[in-house]
């Protein structure tokens, strides 16, 4: 008779076990930015297949037009007491973290169940836009703002704001960017507005100082705004349609965050191959971008092994494929083997892209939230709405 109650409890914990792997959740829901086709391809097409293939996951991605309605969900379910949330991972940055973070809806030290944290440059683990990160999100990749612009046109058309400003009043509706509710134009507007303030000035100053410094950057752009594209009347409302008419012609020159986006359109046939990327003399904004597990995750085990994924030497050096992303990567490079080390330092050589110690001697430190915000605001109030 034991012996039959001992099978019976073997049996019945066998079967217990096998319950829990058909109940198993596989799916990790991750929001985040949707606006870039090659960005969305290399998720769904590389990294979703290997999660499946190495962890059983079912990497879900949810596109976002602006992360801050996620943000802003999160923080009405934590207010109606939502246990299970509807994103396991989040693409954020800056203003959006320090939201998050001050709405107490984050997960926190996510870094030490991390095995592929020790490969992380440390630098990026600290602030995020001058906030203090304590564990709450993980880097995911590395930008600098650049802009794009055709050889065949000449040499680079401007290098600071003064020379910019001769350039499109030379060279009338040959110029825009988008508004300031894209981030690639807040990015744009921080970028000439540290050229002509300083960066250390801009933050050295109290928010009244801000906004009084600021009107001689709205004087400069109001003035360039009649010689833009469509005589300044509008604005292009994102980075896709900037590349659209620059791979038109219809402008001289893009812009954006990612360093080896010129390479990746023109692998891709959607810029001229004449393309060439450059920065300013006095230097382009630089920050890392992160990501982050919401306290009321329904997955959170998976999630964890989702980032760890995405920081190994392998899916970093994937996402900095130009015909991938081309995003530069935040791990430490001295710290991988020496076969790794020089694939990554293959992917950028490259005579359209300035040279890594260029980017590093022309990086600007981003601005904090507040800062930015103050500037956005700024924008809409004393540029947009004319």
């Amino acid at each position: 008779m034991k012996k039959i109650l001992l099978l019976t409890g073997s049996l019945a914990l066998l079967l217990m076990s096998c319950g829990e792997k058909e109940t198993e959740n596989t799916k990790v829901n991750m929001h985040m930015w949707g606006g870039s086709q090659e960005i969305n391809k290399f998720m769904d097409e590389i990294i979703a297949p290997e999660l499946k293939k190495q962890n059983n996951i079912d990497l879900n991605r949810i596109p976002v037009t602006d992360i801050k309605d996620t943000v802003n969900k999160l923080i009405v379910e934590k207010k109606a007491g939502k246990k299970n949330g509807t994103a396991d991972i989040l693409w954020v940055n800056g203003e959006n973290f320090k939201q998050l973070k001050e709405a107490q809806v984050l997960s926190e030290n996510i870094t030490e169940n991390l095995s592929n944290i020790g490969m992380v440059n440390k630098s990026t683990l600290v602030k995020d836009f001058g906030e203090p990160i304590n564990g709450m999100e993980v880097p995911w990749g590395e930008a600098q703002f650049n802009f794009i612009y055709n050889t065949k046109n000449g040499e680079i058309p401007f290098d600071d704001y003064q020379s910019l400003f001769i350039y499109i009043k030379n060279n009338p509706e040959k110029f825009t960017y988008p508004a300031v509710t894209n981030f690639t134009g807040s990015a744009f507007v921080r970028n000439i507005a540290v050229d002509i303030i300083g960066s250390e000035n801009i933050e050295n100053m109290t928010n009244h100082q801000l906004k009084d410094e600021l009107k001689i950057v709205w004087s400069y752009l109001n003035e360039i705004e009649p010689f833009l594209w469509r005589k300044g009347e509008t604005y292009p409302e994102s980075e896709g349609k900037l590349d659209t008419l620059y791979s038109n012609g219809e402008i001289d020159v893009t812009m954006g965050y990612t360093i080896n986006k010129v390479t990746s359109k023109i692998e891709a046939g959607q810029y001229p191959s004449t393309s060439k990327s450059f920065l300013l003399k006095n230097g382009t904004l630089f920050n890392n971008h992160y990501l982050a597990i919401p306290n009321n995750s329904q997955n959170k085990t998976k999630a964890l092994e989702v980032i760890n994924y995405l920081i190994s030497p392998e899916a970093q050096l994937a996402k900095q494929e130009p015909k991938n992303w081309g995003d530069l990567t935040i791990l430490d490079i001295d710290k991988l083997s020496f076969e790794m080390q020089q694939k990554f330092r293959t992917l950028v050589e490259s005579d359209k892209i300035p040279t890594m110690v260029e980017l590093k001697e022309s990086r600007v430190r981003e601005l904090s939230p507040d800062k930015l915000t103050i500037i956005n605001e700024g924008w809409i109030e004393n540029v947009g709405k004319k």
